[in-house]
């Protein structure tokens, strides 16, 4: 934190908008107290925060603040109307006990590629070091500002490491980041959630998950009325004007859907038969099993607009 207040008295900043991620929340109260003590006044942003893509300009000026904080991520290399002070949030854990209680887990693969988010990344070097001790062969690759770093929808670090091992071991707390690679990677991956202190194989997730997809691409070539999810936070906005131009090409009627969070609550009350997502991927994997229409990622979709 001692970081990210330097850099706000150097912008001299006085209203501070913080945003930040849901599993940091408890603590908020106690980072806005800490701002006081060096003479910021804070505003607390209860939106949910998705990441560095999320940044949330216009609402903290309209608030009067002259900086924002985002709390947990780094810089997305997203052009915002006020600073953004960036603040890593790294949390400290030894990874050392559960994996000693799961290693088994691990036993059929020689190779291991190690990811993790933002705020374990500390654990990369502890947990190589114990995995090599027991024979292993690890494979950490740097591609943001830390070996083995990934975000939710990025997962470059892993990518450039695939040809290389067997499996990959994604630290982290919860499945998030390790569920995010479930269409990125063809090899397994096993979840490290130090929050839960286990080990857990994705692969049974991953089937599921592809069967729905499966099912899902299925309806777009019966589909008549095709509704295009758009959403306008600055890192996810794209402008699918061409693909709403492709698609009517096949025949089908397109609606240009634009929201801020995208839900499917949303999309109720509109005769849609298919859904395209444009915004976060995320979407079309984590809240696949939400939506009573069937929708996809574009990228997904893509393949049925070549022909």
């Amino acid at each position: 934190m001692e970081n990210a207040i330097k850099e706000l008295k150097r912008l001299k900043a006085k209203r501070v908008f913080i945003q930040f991620p849901e599993g940091i929340k408890r603590n908020i109260q106690y980072i806005v107290k800490e701002l006081e003590k060096n003479g910021f006044e804070s505003v607390i942003c209860l939106q949910e925060c998705y990441g560095a893509c999320d940044i949330r300009d216009e609402e903290a000026k309209k608030l009067g603040c002259d900086a924002l904080m985002h709390i947990g991520h780094e810089p997305f290399g997203i052009k915002s109307k006020l600073p953004v002070v960036y603040w890593e949030y790294f949390i400290d854990v030894n990874p050392l006990p559960a994996l000693e209680k799961e290693f088994e887990k691990l036993k059929d693969y020689k190779k291991i590629g190690l990811i993790t988010s933002l705020q374990f990344v500390k654990t990369i070097p502890v947990v190589k070091a114990y995995l090599e001790k027991r024979g292993k062969k690890v494979f950490v690759h740097k591609k943001f500002q830390h070996p083995g770093q990934i975000l939710g929808c990025r997962l470059d670090a892993g990518k450039s490491i695939e040809k290389d091992v067997d499996c990959f071991l994604c630290i982290s707390a919860g499945k998030f980041y390790g569920e995010g690679g479930l269409l990125f990677f063809d090899k397994p991956i096993f979840n490290f959630d130090l929050e839960k202190k286990e080990i857990c194989d994705m692969t049974a997730i991953k089937r599921k998950l592809m069967k729905i997809i499966t099912w899902n691409e299925s309806f777009f070539e019966v589909s008549k009325n095709v509704g295009i999810l758009i959403s306008w936070k600055l890192g996810q906005l794209s402008l699918p004007f061409k693909l709403k131009e492709k698609i009517e090409s096949k025949g089908k009627n397109v609606y240009l859907l634009a929201m801020d969070e995208v839900t499917p609550e949303k999309t109720e009350g509109l005769k849609l038969d298919f859904l395209i997502n444009t915004a976060c991927i995320r979407i079309g994997t984590d809240d696949i099993s939400r939506y009573k229409i069937p929708i996809v990622n574009v990228a997904q979709i893509m393949k049925y607009l070549k022909s």
